[in-house]
């Protein structure tokens, strides 16, 4: 379907040139030039997470020292920070005290004296702290190691690279980058561009070698900003119109150190506005449909950070899976890092 613009889409329409084979992989797909497609076979839909093997996983356990755990995960509730395309959280009581008190029909048949809760929560699967997964980006229709994107459908989910295949994952030596504390201390501004050759130098300061298998956390202390706007509604919206963020060429630096997992303290990894604006989510597009690489968005990593400078340390054991969501695009997540 051909957009004549924003919200609006022509009624003409050009079926596309390619076809698909029976396993639903693009016949001729040609992948970015930085890509892991085939890595690991031509059926694997986990991409980058394949990198954390048991082994690293043991040898992580073995960073834990004091104990001190840190939640990575902000509060979900109405008041948390969503992209625009996403609905805010909302949680209600389907069963009250208060239903006990009133003596509501629900509660007849009930043993005197015996009353219980419960609630349910509706919201975006990626509207919190969260992961992006391998069938939430595409480039010209085709996921990460050439599958279809019309396998993701809105009635059946992703057929192909869903986030059930990462539920045993995410789990294993996590680095945090300080970006906020190398810069100073003050949270970065929006539209503040991070280049990998300064990832290097922020890792280099620190004392921190990152690894092949590593889940890799970048500070900004963008995050912290958005919680001292008290629920302006107006000032939230533009903090959610900019974000300090990586370059497109930041791409070739996960590549190049094989990290199985990056995360960040904004909203969408990408510097925003864009370095060219021809050019939207450049970081996202190479990430997930080249390499297979998993994304976290809004991960609370100030508390980390102050427990990391304490010790001295960057390094920890990180245990961050998705919820296991048959055929998801991504996962909310309560990453916990312990130290």
């Amino acid at each position: 379907m051909i957009r004549a613009e924003q919200s609006m889409q022509s009624l003409a329409w050009t079926p596309p040139a390619y076809q698909v084979d029976a396993r639903g992989k693009v016949i001729g797909a040609k992948p970015p030039t930085l890509n892991n497609w085939g890595r690991w076979g031509e059926d694997d839909q986990r991409g980058t997470t394949n990198l954390i093997t048991p082994e690293r996983i043991a040898e992580a356990a073995s960073l834990v020292r004091s104990g001190r755990a840190y939640s990575l995960a902000i509060p979900i509730d109405s008041n948390a920070p969503v992209h625009h395309t996403r609905p805010r959280a909302m949680r209600l009581n389907t069963l009250s005290g208060s239903d006990f008190v009133a003596g509501s029909a629900v509660a007849h048949g009930m043993v005197p004296g015996q009353q219980w809760t419960d609630d349910v929560i509706i919201m975006a699967l990626q509207g919190s702290t969260q992961w992006d997964g391998l069938a939430h980006f595409m480039l010209d229709h085709v996921m990460y190691n050439g599958w279809w994107g019309g396998l993701v459908t809105a009635a059946g989910g992703a057929a192909r690279n869903g986030m059930e295949h990462q539920h045993c994952s995410l789990v294993g030596r996590g680095v945090l980058l300080d970006v906020c504390r190398f810069r100073g201390g003050e949270p970065l501004p929006g539209g503040e561009l991070i280049r990998a050759d300064e990832l290097d130098e922020v890792a280099r300061v620190q004392g921190t070698v990152v690894r092949p298998g590593d889940i890799v956390l970048i500070r900004t202390g963008y995050l912290g900003l958005y919680y001292g706007l008290a629920g302006e509604r107006q000032r939230e919206n533009e903090w959610l119109a900019t974000q300090p963020g990586l370059s497109g060429d930041s791409v070739s630096w996960c590549h190049a150190n094989d990290i199985a997992a990056l995360a960040m303290d904004n909203w969408a990894i990408d510097v925003v506005p864009f370095e060219d604006p021809s050019a939207v989510f450049p970081f996202h597009h190479g990430a997930i449909p080249g390499l297979g690489l998993t994304l976290g968005e809004f991960f609370w990593l100030d508390d980390l950070a102050n427990g990391c400078a304490q010790q001295s340390r960057y390094e920890f054991f990180l245990t961050a899976p998705p919820m296991n969501v048959s055929h998801a695009s991504g996962s909310m997540t309560n990453p916990i890092a312990i130290l």
